[in-house]
């Protein structure tokens, strides 16, 4: 046997340790791809909640505006109505 060459058993169990290696490489690959795919699906399905949730939350702010808007027109209308009457301007 020479020094430099590893026996030829040696060599056999590199071989399988790297065999090993490759396929956990493999698996750990595999099971990213299919993390990544779950995460998109995930961040997806977040992303049409936000999009549901900021249209109700517009068809509601349209409501408090109009509901809002009449308040104010009334109360308004009703001082005017006061300051009329308590004058008598009419």
């Amino acid at each position: 046997m020479n020094g430099n060459n590893p026996p030829q058993q040696e060599q056999h169990r590199i071989a399988e340790r790297v065999a090993h290696l490759e396929t956990a490489i493999d698996c750990q690959g595999q099971i990213l791809s299919g993390l990544r795919e779950e995460m998109r699906a995930g961040f997806d399905r977040v992303d049409a909640e936000f999009v549901r949730v900021h249209e109700q939350l517009m068809k509601i702010r349209t409501t408090d505006f109009r509901i809002l808007l009449s308040i104010s027109l009334t109360t308004a209308l009703g001082t005017m109505s006061l300051i009329v009457k308590v004058f008598g301007l009419l």
